[in-house]
């Protein structure tokens, strides 16, 4: 009579099957508790998902990271570099001027907009406003320098610059909802609610090259 196969064994021939799995069909697949999964997973390694709060399950021999440490299957992220937070701060800091949200939506293929506003309230993240979106640069001062000065070579020197694809749609969508806000109106209305930097100055230049008409907000008339 041949030999049991080990619970280790099993959970490979599992993941043999299917690259990622979840804890609760796991544990139930091999017929043992979530506590016992777990510890047969620490025995084997493993990586969570840095999406899907975390919920997915590969072992460590299976990703094939990309050369910034990101491994997709389907839908499913993982990062040699752990957690989402973890990933995002070592991203920044490797970076030689800084990502901005968008750069790290595209790289991660997952949006992290609040968490990057949360990251800088605590200071995790430094950040710079930079052609009309904010670039998230690290807090470690010498690294925090050299990405500044790249930054500031990226950014346009004119204060009157014309606003990015992303700042434009949502200003017109903004603008086309609310006729009767001034520019600076726009410009106060759009910054609280997007990781955004738009400037009076910039959504005033914007309407001068497309030849738009902007009517000045009329004031309350006092009785």
């Amino acid at each position: 009579m041949p030999p049991l196969s080990s619970p280790t064994d099993r959970l490979k021939k599992l993941f043999q099957r299917r690259p990622c799995w979840r804890l609760a069909p796991l544990a139930q697949s091999l017929g043992y508790a979530l506590i016992s999964v777990r510890r047969f997973l620490n025995h084997l390694g493993y990586f969570r998902s840095y999406t899907h709060n975390g919920k997915w399950y590969t072992l460590r021999g299976s990703p094939q990271f990309n050369r910034e440490g990101i491994w997709h299957h389907k839908t499913i992220g993982f990062s040699k570099h752990g957690s989402l937070t973890a990933t995002i701060r070592h991203l920044v800091d490797h970076s030689p001027a800084g990502l901005s949200a968008r750069d790290l939506a595209q790289k991660l293929q997952h949006p992290c907009h609040p968490l990057l506003t949360h990251l800088h309230q605590d200071q995790i993240l430094d950040r710079v406003p930079v052609a009309g979106e904010f670039r998230y640069l690290s807090t470690e001062p010498s690294r925090n320098h050299r990405q500044r000065e790249q930054a500031a070579v990226a950014s346009p020197t004119s204060p009157a610059t014309s606003l990015s694809t992303q700042a434009a749609v949502l200003m017109l969508v903004e603008y086309i909802k609310h006729p009767e806000l001034s520019i600076e109106q726009l410009a106060a209305h759009l910054q609280p609610q997007r990781e955004l930097t738009v400037t009076p100055e910039r959504i005033r230049l914007f309407f001068q090259e497309h030849e738009l008409k902007k009517t000045p907000a009329t004031p309350n008339s006092g009785s």
